[in-house]
Order: C-alpha cells, then structure tokens, then sequence
C-alpha cells in the first residue's frame, strides 16, 4: 500500500500527469452515451466491469480484463488527510498463491483537505476525478509491480494496470 500513497517514480509522475489531462475535460450532463447496449452486444465495444460502493458515494466502470481480478476493501483513512478509502486489490489465480496488491485507489477528501494537498508541490497523493458537495474523489495508482517480473500474476497486473491507465477517466466515475 506504501506504493499507493506516495510515488516519486517518472512513470507514476508521467501517470499521474495523463489523468490530470484527462480531468480537465467533463462530459456535459445533457450529452448521450457514446456507446449503447447495442453496441455491447454487437461486440463493437467491450463492457466495463461496473462497480459500486457500499457506501452509496460512486459508482466506477473498469476495463473488462479487470471483471473477477479485484476485490475492493473500503476504510477510513486519514493519510494526506483523507477521510476514507476504497483500495482495488489485485485478485489473480487462487493457484498462484499471491498476496493481493493495491492496483489503485480512490480517496476521498473534504475540499479544504484537497486544496492543502494541493499547496504541496513535493506531494503526489493522486489525481482528482470529480468533486461533488463535501466530497472530493481523487485516483491514486500502484507505483509499481510488486510481482515477480515475467510471473503470471505480474502479466496479468501489468494488463490491468495498462487498461486502468488507459479507460479510467472522470467519465468512468458515476456520483450517486
């Protein structure tokens, strides 16, 4: 979970900074789906594994290589000053005997906690996806690979961690 918190690495960086990109552009609330249930069947797009928080705050459509690889462990946290967390947990191969890892995570802070991130230039703690009310959600990625290079659950992770980097954006998020 130490990756999660805090990454000093270019490529958590390099990261951090393509969903600060994404960010910075929400779909308009009136705008249609771009893709329909008929487009799922057909095949023409894949489907997200859609998941809900128990708490009833978000609900967050993962890519597909995610569906039955993550178990999401939800807490209060108070790091960075944050008041709770839902960490997504890799879940691979019960043959693999591995410990599950952080993929990422989503944070969530009052807006004056957030701003005092913020102030904090040396911090990254993550990047905000929405905020609605008193409630600021921000992503938060692994640093790196805790899996041993070339092993099936470090391909696997790898894929996960490719797809999230790639189709987890602020339109992905649902308030509730």
């Amino acid at each position: 979970m130490g990756a999660v918190r805090h990454t000093k690495t270019s490529v958590g960086l390099a990261v951090m900074l393509g969903f600060a990109a994404l960010a910075c552009g929400e779909r308009p609330a009136s705008k249609k789906p771009d893709v329909t249930a008929a487009d799922v069947i057909s095949g023409s797009v894949q489907a997200f594994d859609h998941y809900e928080s128990a708490e009833g705050k978000f609900g967050l459509d993962f890519p597909p290589v995610w569906k039955d690889h993550y178990t999401a462990l939800a807490h209060s946290d108070t790091a960075f000053g944050s008041r709770g967390i839902i960490e997504f947990r890799f879940k691979g191969d019960p043959a693999w005997k591995v410990e599950p890892k952080t993929l990422l995570a989503i944070r969530i802070f009052t807006p004056a906690a957030w701003a005092k991130v913020m102030t904090n230039p040396k911090q990254t703690v993550g990047v905000k996806l929405k905020e609605r009310g008193n409630d600021v959600f921000v992503l938060s990625l692994a640093g790196s690979n805790p899996y041993p290079t070339g092993s099936p659950p470090a391909a696997l992770f790898d894929q996960m961690m490719i797809a999230a980097m790639h189709d987890i954006n602020p339109a992905r998020l649902t308030l509730r």
